[in-house]
Order: C-alpha cells, then structure tokens, then sequence
C-alpha cells in the first residue's frame, strides 16, 4: 500500500491525534493557551499543533500536552513510540515492483503497536526527532536546577499574605553569568494569581558556582487557589538563554 502523500495525516497519526483530543475532552477541554501556562515548556500554537499537524510532534512536546490534561506519561509514551515507529518504516523506500496484494503495512499496524508496548519496559527505542532543542546563544553556557531552599512544592500558605521563595542553581558551563535574571514566563499575569516582580536578578555566578535566586510573592485576597508560576533566564535585552531547558517554578496552595 502507498504510504500518505505530503500534506496527509496517515490512518495511525489521525488515530493518535483523535485519542489525544479525547484527552483533552476529558480534561475539560482547557483553551491552548491555558494548557501552555500550566506547561510553561512550550508555546499554545505548538500544543495544538500536536492535535492539528501534518506529522507527529516530538515526544517532548506530546509529553507537555499529556501533563496539560493529567494524562498517563507513561502509558502516552508508549503509544507515541508505537506511532513513531510505524511512521519511521512508512518512510523506508518500497522495494521494486513485485507488488503482493497480502503485504500491506497497514495490516501490520497493529503487530506494531503490540510489539512496542510489550518491549517498551526493556528496550529504550531511541529514534531521531524533527525537531532539536535549540542551542543556547553562548556556547559552552549551561545551568543546572539544584534545589528549592525555601516553599517546597504544593505548600499550603494563607491568602493575602506574603512569603520568600528560594531556588539554588549551578552554573555548569563554561561562560560567566553576569546581568542575568528569571522572568516570569505567563505575563501578563491572571486575576487571581500570585503577584511577584516580572522578572528578579541573578547575581553574578562564575562557571560550576551556585547562586541562590529569591523573589518574594503575594498570594491573591481569596482562597482556595493554586499557584504555580514558572520563570525562564534572560540577559538584559529580555533575551531567553537557555530555549532547550525546562523553566524553574514554584507551586503552593492558598488555603484560609
């Protein structure tokens, strides 16, 4: 059998796509630009192209759409491999004439999908993506989470009161950090959500030091509420350093 032609979604990728829709019915059927908030990784016009596209979307980006809706990564990441390896073999040239009207891909689909489930706890399939992170604008610069010092995650504080988060990162490059912050990535920020400054400083941090990052916030006048509000590295010029990385956060709960 043929495979798709350009532009075509193949009966596999259509099948896969429909159950990450159902995905999202179940969760609510949140708005692309809510489910990228709670992501914070990836932009809204990427989530909904993992729905929407002409090809499979890395697992990076499924992955965040799977976490937007509460999803199974595991279970998901199975079936993105299973789907991935179809496509891969669809992409493979077709052997000269000698058709067999017994031999069809598609027929073999579903073996597929059988096979990669069963060897997904054993063997780690590690295929080329489309897509690369994209590099840092130094070369050689790279950071590395280390800690919550303060407010670990899901902490319960009062509403209308204040409190100091702390993070501790590393400087695991090679290039010196000098006028550097953590922006707010979700701005402008939502009624009913934390207050802090846009974006806070990052002192100067020598190659493979740590620097302890702090910014104070405000929880909103009423409860319950759930904050969690994820921050990215930029230079003076607003310039995001490391595009690749996923951003750091802080999560607490508001409860009377």
């Amino acid at each position: 059998m043929p495979g798709a032609q350009a532009g075509e979604r193949t009966p596999e990728l259509e099948a896969f796509m429909d159950e990450l829709r159902k995905l999202r019915t179940r969760a609510g059927e949140p708005s692309f630009r809510k489910m990228a908030a709670k992501s914070g990784a990836v932009s809204h016009a990427t989530l909904h192209l993992t729905v929407t596209g002409r090809r499979l979307q890395p697992w990076e980006t499924v992955r965040e759409f799977v976490r937007a809706c509460d999803g199974d990564e595991e279970e998901w990441h199975a079936r993105w491999q299973g789907v991935q390896l179809v496509l891969s073999a669809d992409r493979q040239p077709e052997p000269a004439p000698a058709r067999s009207r017994w031999r069809s891909k598609r027929v073999l689909v579903p073996l597929a999908l059988v096979l990669v489930a069963a060897i997904t706890a054993v063997v780690v399939v590690l295929l080329p993506g489309d897509e690369q992170a994209p590099e840092p604008p130094h070369p050689g610069d790279s950071s590395k989470f280390i800690a919550d010092v303060t407010i670990p995650d899901d902490t319960v504080v009062k509403p209308g009161t204040q409190f100091v988060k702390v993070w501790e990162l590393q400087n695991t490059g090679t290039v010196e950090w000098k006028k550097r912050y953590l922006r707010r990535t979700d701005l402008p920020v939502a009624p009913g959500a934390c207050r802090t400054p846009d974006r806070i400083p990052v002192n100067d941090t020598a190659p493979q030091g740590n620097v302890q990052v702090t910014v104070t916030v405000s929880t909103p006048p009423t409860a319950p509420a759930a904050c969690k509000v994820f921050w990215k590295m930029v230079d003076e010029q607003d310039r995001e350093l490391f595009p690749g990385n996923r951003p750091i956060y802080f999560s607490v709960l508001v409860r009377p």
